[in-house]
């Protein structure tokens, strides 16, 4: 039997995750507290983030990693924590528990360091992965493109190599942290021959001649952070390859694999937060001459929020302990592999939705209100079905696992 309690380590650091979050987090969330609920304040006219919201989000991200908490996935050579993805569940999980506000900023998400960035050479590791891990820089991951999203071999970027440098032609689209990386990590076909070989990687910092920032996106988070990035003649030096020529589909997918684990505690961690609002709030809310709970619909739909929890922690950390046993950070990750890391994506994605839509429903017209904080999450919740893999490409993923 696997005993999935989390280790001595794991518990001291998730104490200590609360305790900076009540100290020092939940103060800045406070000043905050207008810029949060209103978008005409929390973005600028263009879209982006305010100012003041930007410098809140760097501030938390640097105070997390001198805490030695922001890269705990990270292994320690390189700074980090060395924590493996069954730890990070748990991580995750303390900090989700406390909602959508600013909390979320202490831990690496698209823009920090991930383990496919092992395979750069020491020489770029400690010129890029260094900062990442520090939380001094921000990265954008640039894989998706208006005609090529779910497809991604049918990207249309292009480099090509001219002499000590690479010249890079081609638009990427929806890209979180566009505006605001220092890094931009772009995948481009340097051999279309070649289909899947014919992918390479690149890390391109953000004065590059010829990068150009595009077009920010109102999404349905409306949180300032998915752009647009334009590559027109963009030159790099020939050193900036991450991995090898042809790898970089394969880097570029084992970085999504980071996004998908990580749901697992993401969305266990917002489901119980959901829960403990909507079990409070029908016990506490008085109608029809006494408190919502008294109703067998409303308790149904808090059971069924409770087994969507229960349901997503126990998939998840059976998904992850699987993960660990194998190499998930390698360049061709077993198919059984992939079907085990889908899995708990679209599983997770799809029970969150479930619980923030009935969190809606519960609270009624207060459930509806900005200053809620339940709307924001059923869109997030929404929002998490289409990035890093639609719940369709999971299916499709999980099916040729299957043999189908």
């Amino acid at each position: 039997m696997i005993d999935f309690t989390p280790p001595a380590y794991v518990q001291t650091t998730v104490s200590d995750i609360h305790r900076f979050i009540n100290d020092e987090l939940k103060p800045i969330e406070r000043d905050l507290a207008e810029h949060l609920t209103n978008e005409h304040l929390y973005l600028r006219e263009d879209g982006r983030l305010a100012p003041e919201v930007l410098a809140a989000q760097r501030a938390i991200r640097k105070k997390s990693a001198d805490r030695g908490l922001y890269a705990l996935h990270m292994p320690k050579e390189v700074g980090g924590g060395g924590f493996s993805l069954t730890d990070m569940f748990f991580i995750h999980e303390a900090v989700y528990q406390h909602g959508i506000g600013v909390t979320q900023w202490m831990l690496s998400w698209t823009e920090g360091p991930n383990q496919m960035l092992m395979f750069l050479t020491d020489e770029q590791k400690q010129k890029y992965l260094g900062p990442l891990v520090r939380g001094e820089k921000t990265a954008a991951y640039a894989i998706t493109e208006y005609r090529g999203g779910s497809d991604v071999l049918g990207m249309e970027t292009r480099a090509q190599r001219q002499g000590d440098e690479w010249i890079i032609n081609g638009t990427k689209a929806y890209i979180t942290n566009a505006q605001y990386a220092e890094l931009i990590i772009v995948c481009a076909m340097t051999d279309p021959s070649k289909r899947g070989e014919g992918g390479s990687a690149f890390i391109v910092e953000n004065d590059a001649p010829g990068l150009h920032i595009g077009r920010t996106y109102r999404t349905i988070m409306d949180d300032g952070m998915t752009g647009e990035l334009i590559f027109d003649n963009c030159r790099t030096p020939h050193n900036s390859m991450w991995g090898n020529e042809g790898e970089g589909f394969y880097l570029s997918m084992g970085m999504i694999n980071w996004i998908r684990v990580r749901r697992g505690g993401m969305c266990t961690g917002l489901g119980q937060y959901l829960l403990d609002r909507c079990t409070s709030y029908i016990k506490n809310r008085q109608a029809f001459g006494g408190p919502l709970s008294r109703f067998q619909a409303l308790q149904w739909m808090i059971v069924d929020s409770y087994l969507d929890v229960q349901a997503m922690k126990s998939m998840s950390l059976q998904c992850l302990w699987q993960a660990d046993q194998g190499n998930l950070w390698t360049l061709k990750v077993d198919p059984q592999l992939v079907q085990v890391v889908c899995s708990l994506k679209v599983f997770c994605d799809e029970a969150l939705y479930r619980v923030a839509d009935r969190a809606v429903q519960l609270h009624g017209a207060h459930g509806l209100m900005k200053e809620s904080g339940i709307e924001k999450i059923f869109r997030i919740a929404r929002n998490l079905r289409i990035p890093g893999g639609t719940d369709e490409i999971q299916r499709v993923n999980i099916a040729k696992a299957l043999g189908l």
